[in-house]
């Protein structure tokens, strides 16, 4: 529940500073005539799960060898997974509101899952890729290190 609460007061804030007529009562937001409930499927622990086995499972693939990058990486996907969290929820908001809620509850709502999973693997990269920045002096990973050093 503190993470469904926290989605639909991230999403209101950024649409209403967006011009946008919304306002939250708890997990549902009115957006012009429509009402949306912030379900646990869009902000739920199990979605936190997911995201996180996910970026676990990137860690896996790219095996870097900094465990300062790995364990900051493991740490950061929490606050990624709450933000594409909220891009789904924004998504579906405006789905709703610009196109009417068989839209926003049609094949649209589904389409919005790959949305959350997609936004999540774009944050955990770009966060990668900024860590791999400010973590200077570390190989990005064993096989890059190997091509530096021929």
């Amino acid at each position: 529940m503190p993470m469904k609460m926290a989605v639909s007061f991230v999403a209101e804030h950024i649409l209403f500073w967006a011009n946008y007529p919304i306002a939250r009562n708890g997990v549902i937001l009115q957006i012009g005539q429509y009402q949306l409930l912030v379900a646990d499927a869009c902000a739920g622990l199990q979605t936190l799960l997911t995201l996180e086995a996910l970026g676990l499972f990137y860690l896996n693939l790219v095996h870097h060898t900094s465990v300062l990058r790995n364990v900051t990486l493991a740490i950061l996907i929490v606050p990624i997974s709450f933000t594409a969290n909220v891009i789904r929820v924004i998504v579906l908001t405006l789905i709703t509101y610009h196109y009417g809620d068989a839209a926003g509850q049609g094949f649209l709502h589904g389409f919005a899952g790959m949305v959350l999973f997609i936004s999540a693997l774009i944050l955990i990269l770009g966060v990668d890729a900024a860590l791999q920045y400010f973590i200077k002096g570390q190989p990005v990973n064993a096989s890059h290190s190997a091509m530096g050093s021929s």
